[in-house]
């Protein structure tokens, strides 16, 4: 009984070893040693057990088919710590290799494993053997390392199987220490501080927090986070505080820890250091964070203001920056970029440059933008500026934290070539396409200076009209078309454009031209205009007329379609002309424009143009022949001129019937009838109307022959049917003719 009992215990005692023999593990292995480190092969162990020392006296290293090599004493003895690694050098290693202190040094018994070191071509298996010889673990590495890069385990609790076990990343691999490759068991580090807000102001209050991942193969539980700040960043610590112990977090998972204490109003540069605590921590080298919060400022305190990016031969392309804030801002550290196709980043400059409040400076990759223009006021800040695209592109400016303070992205349509594009408005959006068009500077840009277009607006509908059309003049002279300004602004016509019915399009000036209420523009197909309206030489009407190719405008000499467009394509007007609008009386049509008889009224109303009867065939850039005055209607019903004489001597040939009405809307009806109550004319059937509107009356009969002289009655006809309202108005109106 007493020899069985021993028996037991003897047995039990030998499973206890092996088990404990089995925590000591292969980490790494070094078959293929650079060249600069001699004897440098190695094979290091790592005891997996958290309170086992294990004593590796008399085990030894079996290399492939060779004889065992005995593992021996290189001075700190052979026991094993738990988690300790220990590295095995051949007999003769001499050094080379930087260990961690805190591994444990062996050696082989001879000066090479197996017969003659481990191949570095060939694969080959490498044996653990505890004391009793018993194998604990076996290891065949690949021969496909280069020279200098061990064979790593990556996950040191997990299986020898090729898949667990890796190249080192660096070179000479990692003797002593944890692998390169490796996960740790516990390893849970900061991967990223953060503050809110991203980009903080002056005395916005700011919170900071950080984010923590577990790294680890196991669970971590029982750690905080240390929260250190250094108000002015003079090296002092000023506050610490700790965040509420985190009690677990799962392998892999993150989570966000925030600092208990906020920066309430900050006012100048604060480092915050954030400290990770946790005792079981493997790896120490991503436990500790700062960030340096500097109060920066707001998006658009500059904005981008002028871009050249289709300079002329020879011109570097450049952008223009606007300060719109009442402080100097130091650009030291910002950089410019572009956005297609790979975006890139370029300082401004790394010196102290002082922007200088509600003034410009012009960002150019050299000095010969001098030569493009008469001066350049701004200071110029030599910048590598990444090329623009002409097509489409953008333009970022980023801060020395890295906020983009503006930033914009263009298309070649807003622009033209060898002009730059320009901001209109410093409070209006950069992206804000009707923010931008292209310089009308006769320079073709403004570097330097307030833009061309600063604060330029749309033009409302009607402020410029079109007024006279030639599409039909006598051979060998020109075609021309005249618009008119009945509004009470000036109204700038840079970038404005007229296009006919074929879709060709006629831009009126490429720089900043003003016309002033009641002036006229003209543009004509050649300079044949000149001798049928001789006039047109004196200098009062030299500026406002332009010349163009005959071959380029040509109206149809029966129907056709003129639009006119402002700076940012808005149509103002547009006029879709027929032949018939002539002058029935008028035989010879041909040579004759066809006038409008008052710039307020519709444009494309018949009634409101006739042939032109001035004497030249046409008035251009003087008052039309048949203009006619629309007076307020003061009243029910208003004529004017009355009497009116429709003789086509020029001279009050036409009449303008106004009109209120009680109704917003209204279908109406206006006929002429003579003295004795015959009808003559119907001017208006069943048209819709609102409360008030204008007809013009020339003097015909429904067949288009001239009335008598005589009396004639107007009866206005109005009818709600909504509201069952039916209104008549009735006038006289008399027809004259001038005494010769």
């Amino acid at each position: 009984m007493k020899r069985i009992l021993i028996s037991i215990i003897f047995f039990s005692l030998q499973l206890y070893s092996q088990n404990r023999d089995t925590s000591v593990i292969f980490s790494e292995i070094m078959f293929y040693n650079s060249s600069s480190i001699p004897n440098g092969e190695f094979v290091e162990l790592f005891n997996t057990s958290y309170s086992d020392t294990i004593n590796l006296s008399g085990w030894k290293i079996k290399y492939y088919t060779s004889s065992p090599d005995l593992i021996v004493d290189a001075g700190s003895g052979t026991k094993l710590l738990p988690r300790q690694f220990a590295v095995i050098f051949e007999g003769d290693y001499s050094g080379g290799y930087t260990v961690s202190p805190n591994a444990l040094i062996l050696k082989i018994s001879d000066n090479a494993f197996g017969t003659s070191g481990m191949a570095n071509t060939t694969d080959r298996d490498v044996h653990l053997l505890n004391s009793s010889s018993d194998t604990i673990w076996s290891y065949t590495y690949s021969a496909n390392n280069s020279a200098g890069y061990s064979d790593e385990k990556i996950i040191l609790i997990g299986d020898n199987s090729i898949s667990n076990w890796a190249n080192s990343i660096v070179v000479n691999g990692t003797p002593g220490g944890y692998n390169s490759i490796s996960q740790r068991e516990f390893d849970i580090g900061i991967i990223k501080i953060l503050t809110s807000p991203a980009f903080p102001v002056l005395n916005d209050t700011v919170e900071v927090g950080v984010w923590i991942k577990n790294f680890g193969i196991r669970d971590a539980s029982n750690f905080f986070v240390a929260f250190k700040y250094d108000f002015g960043n003079d090296g002092n610590i000023d506050l610490i505080v700790n965040s509420s112990p985190i009690n677990y977090l799962r392998s892999a998972d993150s989570i966000f820890i925030r600092a208990d204490s906020l920066i309430a109003g900050l006012e100048k540069e604060t480092k915050v250091f954030a400290e990770l605590n946790f005792p079981s921590d493997e790896n120490k080298t991503n436990d500790t964070i700062s960030l340096l919060i500097k109060p920066g400022l707001p998006p658009g305190t500059i904005v981008i203001n002028e871009v050249m990016f289709d300079p002329r031969s020879g011109e570097p392309e450049w952008v223009e920056l606007y300060n719109k804030s009442n402080s100097r801002i130091n650009l030291k550290g910002w950089k410019i970029s572009d956005v297609v196709t790979t975006p890139t980043q370029v300082t401004i400059t790394n010196n102290d440059f002082y922007f200088e409040p509600e003034t410009f400076v012009v960002l150019a990759s050299n000095l010969l933008i001098r030569n493009f223009y008469d001066s350049i006021p701004s200071p110029i800040l030599l910048v590598p500026i990444p090329t623009l695209n002409n097509d489409r592109d953008g333009v970022v400016i980023y801060d020395d934290r890295g906020l983009a303070i503006d930033s914009l992205f263009y298309f070649s349509d807003w622009g033209r070539s060898k002009h730059s594009i320009e901001r209109i408005n410093y409070n209006q959006p950069t992206n804000q396409k009707n923010n931008w068009i292209f310089s009308v500077a006769d320079s073709g840009a403004t570097p330097g200076y307030q833009n061309s277009v600063q604060n330029i607006q749309a033009a409302k509908p009607m402020s410029i009209v079109f007024n006279e059309l030639m599409f039909e003049p006598l051979t060998g002279n020109s075609e021309y078309i005249e618009i008119f300004n009945p509004s009470n602004d000036t109204i700038n016509l840079a970038g404005w454009k007229i296009i006919e019915g074929g879709g060709k399009s006629f831009t009126l000036s490429t720089k900043s031209f003003y016309l002033y209420p009641d002036n006229y523009f003209v543009i004509a197909s050649d300079s044949s205009i000149f001798n049928l309206f001789p006039y047109l030489r004196e200098a009062a009407f030299s500026n406002f007329i332009k010349i163009f190719n005959a071959s380029d405008l040509s109206l149809s000499n029966s129907d056709d379609i003129v639009i006119l467009k402002d700076i940012f394509g808005n149509t103002i007007d547009s006029v879709a002309f027929q032949s018939n609008w002539h002058n029935p009386e008028i035989d010879d049509k041909k040579g004759r424009s066809l006038e409008r008889i008052n710039p307020t009224l519709n444009s494309n109303d018949g009634r409101n143009w006739t042939t032109s009867v001035n004497q030249l065939g046409g008035t251009p850039l003087i008052q039309n022949s048949v203009f006619t005055k629309k007076l307020p209607s003061y009243s029910k019903i208003e004529i004017s001129p009355n009497p009116f004489s429709p003789d086509n001597d020029g001279f009050e040939d036409f009449t303008i019937i106004s009109y209120q009405l009680p109704q917003e809307t209204s279908q109406i009806r206006i006929r002429i009838f003579d003295s004795v109550g015959r009808l003559v004319r119907t001017l208006v059937d069943n048209e819709p109307s609102g409360s008030s509107g204008s007809v013009i009356f020339n003097g015909l009969d429904d067949n288009k022959q001239a009335l008598r002289i005589g009396i004639y009655i107007i009866l206005l006809e109005a009818i709600n049917q909504n509201k069952g309202v039916v209104e008549q108005i009735k006038k006289p109106v008399v027809v004259a003719k001038r005494l010769r």
